[in-house]
Order: structure tokens, then sequence, then C-alpha cells
């Protein structure tokens, strides 16, 4: 159950950043799925440490992410 109201949180905030114009998605959906499956990767990796990998850098791969799916409109 918390799996999916994580997920529906991604997608709530996608949509609202989407509806204020400060991104653009015709696939908000697909970029949630997308999105919880980077998300959950790079934390298995991270929690393993094989190959080390930092916070810092799982975040840049996740705004890599959301800069290349959700194109700004500014």
């Amino acid at each position: 159950m918390r799996y999916e109201a994580w997920r529906a949180q991604i997608r709530e905030t996608a949509e609202r950043r989407t509806d204020e114009g400060e991104f653009s998605s015709d696939d908000l959906d697909g970029f949630t799925a997308r999105f919880a499956a980077l998300a959950d990767g790079l934390t298995l990796r991270r929690l393993r440490q094989a190959p080390p990998m930092s916070t810092e850098e799982s975040r840049r791969h996740l705004n890599r992410l959301v800069e290349t799916e959700l194109r700004g409109q500014s």
C-alpha cells in the first residue's frame, strides 16, 4: 500500500507542476513508472554499494530523468 501511495505522490507532483506550466509531458503515467523504477534501482545500488554510489550521484540521475522527461516550458 505504501508503494502505491509513493507512486501516486510522484504522479501528483509531476501533474501539479505540469498544470502550473513548469513542466510539459504527454505521458505522466509513463514518467511515474520510469521515475519509480530508476529510484528503486538507485536505492538498491546505494544500499549495496556495489559499485559505490553517493546520494548526490543518485540525485543527479533522478534530476536528469526529470529534465529529460518533463521538458521545461520556460
